[in-house]
């Protein structure tokens, strides 16, 4: 078996591949659900990303039996690298070896250009796959996970004294202080996260819902105020199912039946929009989160890994530019034309 640079002739094995991996006939056998399963979705998902990362592919007597592709951050600063579900599949009796050394070429060419904060998103049901990346040195940040819609016509709950409604323009500004609560509310332990709030990017978001009859944004009240906010819309990538985005309780209201009532309002909606599933993702490290979902019947059915690494590596390897490659040059270690980048000399690097 050899790891070598993804090609454009891969594409047409690698969606196979993906999109078996996904099928009860895969090792992904309980993850159905996912459009990745349907081979024409997966061709679309891997022409998508192809040529446009870095891309390593496992080849064995000329045929693809694993591929790993990762999107490069965009924004200035930002160190994080996504691989996302439809960027790597493996096949074959050694899934974990072939993935370690898939890993193993990719992760030295992310971490060449700056990016140090590696995720990776596996189906809950591949236990295989999730063993590797563990000893790997990844663990779990997100959950993304699932429940039946109600029976149509089944009465949302009430909590006493809370009217649930759909949102207006007019409840913007407590809209955005319950959505500063919740990032804020996240820097907290054992969550840790920076609490950076694009209000801007927030409201717009709030005022796109309004226009939207493809998704839902309910608020609970009480004489006015608002204690909570609850969003959902159709998931993009599990067939059938509906997806929770924006959903906050405030601090001053938990514990009183508000994100029950605003979930069960988001399942009739899902349910009268004939959605089969509808589901949330959560930060696996906020308690609050994790046992409310988990408490309402939400079963893990995806995990986002990730993996934070050293960043004073660079120094340490006189290998590392730091510069984001070109597209074309992922398959070629370099833009047409350039020599490759001078070593560093023992007198630039800093003092350890």
């Amino acid at each position: 078996m050899e790891i070598v640079p993804f090609q454009r002739g891969f594409a047409g094995q690698a969606a196979a591949l993906l999109a078996e991996t996904h099928t009860p006939s895969g090792a992904g056998a309980s993850a159905g659900g996912w459009d990745v399963a349907d081979v024409g979705v997966a061709r679309r998902l891997v022409a998508r990303w192809q040529g446009s990362g870095p891309a390593v592919a496992a080849v064995r007597d000329g045929v693809v039996v694993g591929f790993m592709a990762a999107t490069l951050p965009t924004l200035p600063g930002d160190q994080s690298a996504r691989v996302r579900l439809h960027q790597h599949a493996c096949a074959g009796p050694d899934r974990r070896m072939t993935y370690r050394r898939l890993y193993a070429a990719l992760s030295g060419r992310l971490a060449r250009v700056g990016a140090f904060q590696h995720s990776l998103a596996v189906s809950a049901h591949d236990q295989d796959t999730l063993a590797c990346f563990f000893e790997l040195g990844f663990g779990v940040d997100q959950i993304r996970g699932f429940r039946p819609v109600p029976r149509p016509g089944t009465p949302a709950r009430e909590a006493r004294g809370i009217r649930l409604r759909t949102a207006r323009a007019d409840d913007l500004p407590q809209m955005l202080d319950l959505s500063v609560e919740l990032t804020r509310f996240h820097a907290r332990p054992p969550m840790l996260r920076p609490a950076l709030d694009d209000l801007r990017a927030i409201r717009n978001g709030f005022l796109a819902a309004f226009d939207d009859d493809r998704q839902v944004l309910l608020v609970a009240e009480e004489q006015g105020r608002l204690l909570g906010l609850m969003q959902a819309h159709p998931d993009g990538s599990h067939l059938g199912a509906a997806r929770i985005g924006l959903a906050v309780v405030a601090a001053s209201s938990r514990s009183a039946g508000v994100g029950t009532a605003l979930l069960s309002g988001v399942g009739a909606w899902a349910a009268g929009r004939g959605f089969d599933l509808y589901g949330a993702e959560w930060s696996s490290a906020n308690l609050v989160s994790d046992a409310f979902w988990r408490g309402r019947g939400m079963v893990p059915a995806l995990f986002k890994l990730s993996r934070l690494i050293d960043s004073r590596v660079a120094w340490a390897d006189a290998g590392f530019d730091h510069r984001h490659l070109l597209p074309e040059s992922f398959e070629t270690g370099g833009p047409p034309g350039a020599q490759p980048p001078a070593p560093k000399t023992e007198r630039s690097r800093p003092p350890p």
